[in-house]
């Protein structure tokens, strides 16, 4: 009986050890096999680690090569909670050094996560004190921070990225792509206690870095644009100005500069509307600005000679039950010339009046009002010009003869006006020059100028437009924009902002502009000045913009190395 007992024992175990083993067989050839990828997958993760090698993000450069953006390396901490032992011990190291709160940092790294971030973009001194602690788990970075070393020298246009080098605004939006580049990896081995294997076969993939951008911007000449815009503001006290500086003969942007303005390095600090690139962004009535445009129409119609004389009423005209002013004093008779030297309303609605809705509509919308001009930039808006059908029989010429019922940007209009002093072609406004690839090679260079159409005859523009606007400097509305090294022709401009959702015009805000070019005769520069619903006393363009673009015009023309005209009828 004993031994009967005894034999069913070992039997029992017998089957039970061959029952374990089959068990483990078939568990094994499960790991070995059936989940074979999934354990190889785990092993690796223990055992290599992935690095990520950030490409640089390209520079943002000026026409002369000077930088305006640039990414400069720094470092960043983060940590893989499963590697920390002694969470509060870590916490505390780190919120000393790094200033962060302590409770929300042992929250962050009590997370089942692999990898999280503790704090990006910290200066050396932290970065060398954190690795004097060589705490388990935590470790360090290299990435790039975008970085503007002039501060707010062309804000607008640079625009700015986020803490991952995403561009958000300006070149650094429209551009994100040209400029991101693309990152490489490089794996790293480590053994059971983590410690770094270094092996002769570890893959690395090297970043692709970003291409460099250079633009038409100037940055002497942005430089003159901000200060002497700043200069206006300081005086004028507006709720907003715009100035650009454009080369009329390419189309090419020089400067361009807002008020208010910001610091790209801080943008988080500025109000949004600081950010605004009001040249594109935002539209006016342009007033007076708008003469010269229609009357170079009705001289290519050929209705009207510089030299005809018209009635202008002594300063009162009634229009079908509307009473027009001339703001610069009562005027009896007046060449065609002299309606846009002294700036009369009446005048210039007269004019209107005879080319007529259908000539006048066709001739503007050649200038593309109404319509983007397709610059490099993000947030262009085309403005107002209503189809003509859309027009008042009774009101709507003279209302557009003087620049009301129709509203541009800032770069829409300077780009219209500069086919006045190029000879008459509608150029594209550009800001890019030329894109260049990490290993210094020319990707893509843009051609200047972009002709988009012939406007007008090249012998009105030059030899009747373009005495008409000198007068306006030397004789007329513009007297303080007036130069004696150079001879400056322009336009005085003064709109009334419409006020009770746009039903009718304030009697308290203005736009007050004023656009000019230079040398007259060989024109080098145009410059673009609107002040924003000026405070101080004054409204009227040839007062609050006029000496702008006069300083604007006079600094930027020798530093481009233009001779004075009296220094060159000197030297004759």
């Amino acid at each position: 009986m004993p031994l009967k007992k005894h034999r069913f024992w070992v039997n029992s175990i017998g089957v039970f050890f061959i029952a374990v083993f089959i068990f483990l067989a078939i568990r094994l050839a499960g790991i070995q096999i059936i989940d074979h990828d999934k354990y190889t997958k785990l092993a690796k993760a223990q055992q290599c680690k992935k690095i990520e090698l950030p490409a640089r993000r390209g520079s943002i450069l000026d026409r002369n090569g000077n930088t305006l953006a640039e990414s400069l390396q720094v470092g960043s901490i983060y940590a893989d909670p499963t590697e920390i032992e002694d969470i509060p011990h870590v916490a505390y190291h780190l919120s000393k050094i790094l200033k962060l709160n302590s409770s929300k940092l042992i929250k962050l790294l009590n997370k089942d996560k692999r990898f999280v971030w503790i704090k990006r973009k910290i200066g050396d001194e932290e970065l060398r004190a954190i690795a004097k602690l060589s705490l388990k788990g935590v470790y360090m970075s290299h990435e790039y921070h975008r970085f503007y070393p002039n501060q707010q020298l062309g804000s607008h246009v640079l625009g700015f990225t986020n803490i991952d080098e995403k561009g958000i605004e300006g070149i650094e939006l429209s551009f994100d792509d040209m400029l991101s580049g693309k990152s490489g990896y490089k794996l790293i081995f480590r053994d059971a206690l983590q410690r770094q294997i270094i092996t002769p076969d570890s893959k690395v993939q090297l970043p692709r870095h970003g291409n460099t951008v250079v633009l038409t911007i100037d940055a002497n000449i942005q430089h003159i644009v901000e200060e002497e815009l700043g200069i206006a503001c300081e005086k004028w006290m507006p709720s907003s100005a715009t100035a650009i500086a454009m080369d009329p003969m390419t189309g090419e942007v020089l400067g361009m500069a807002n008020y208010p303005t910001y610091n790209p390095n801080h943008f988080k600090k500025y109000h949004s509307n600081n950010r605004r690139n009001l040249a594109i962004t935002d539209c006016y009535e342009p007033g007076s600005l708008m003469k010269p445009i229609v009357l170079s129409g009705l001289l290519e119609e050929g209705i009207v000679r510089p030299d005809d004389v018209l009635f202008c009423n002594n300063g009162v005209y009634e229009i079908k039950g509307r009473t027009l002013h001339d703001t610069h004093g009562g005027h009896g008779n007046l060449t065609v010339a002299e309606i846009i030297s002294y700036s009369s309303n009446i005048g210039m609605a007269k004019l209107g009046m005879l080319m007529g809705i259908q000539k006048m509509y066709q001739y503007l919308k050649q200038f593309k009002f109404g319509e983007k001009t397709g610059i490099e930039l993000p947030g262009e808006i085309g403005g107002i010009f209503r189809p003509a059908k859309q027009w008042s029989d009774t009101y709507s010429l003279v209302s557009i003869s003087i620049g009301h019922e129709v509203a541009v940007t800032p770069l829409q209009f300077i780009t219209a006006f500069c086919a006045i002093p190029n000879g008459g072609v509608l150029l594209k406004p550009s800001i890019i020059k030329s894109m260049v690839s990490d290993d210094n090679k020319i990707k893509e260079e843009f051609q200047h100028p972009q002709l988009v159409r012939r406007v007008m005859n090249v012998n009105i523009a030059r030899n009747m437009m373009n005495p008409i606007l000198m007068k306006v400097v030397t004789e007329g509305t513009g007297k303080s924009a007036n130069l004696f090294e150079y001879d400056i022709a322009g336009k005085t401009g003064t709109s009334q902002k419409t006020s009770d959702e746009g039903k009718r015009y304030s009697h308290e805000k203005y736009v007050g502009s004023f656009i000019a070019y230079a040398p007259a005769d060989q024109p080098r520069i145009c410059v673009l000045v609107m002040i924003n619903e000026p405070q101080n006393g004054a409204y009227y363009g040839g007062t609050v913009a006029a000496p702008a673009v006069r300083e604007i015009i006079r600094r930027s023309l020798l530093y481009l190395g233009v001779e004075p005209l009296k220094f060159q009828m000197a030297m004759q």
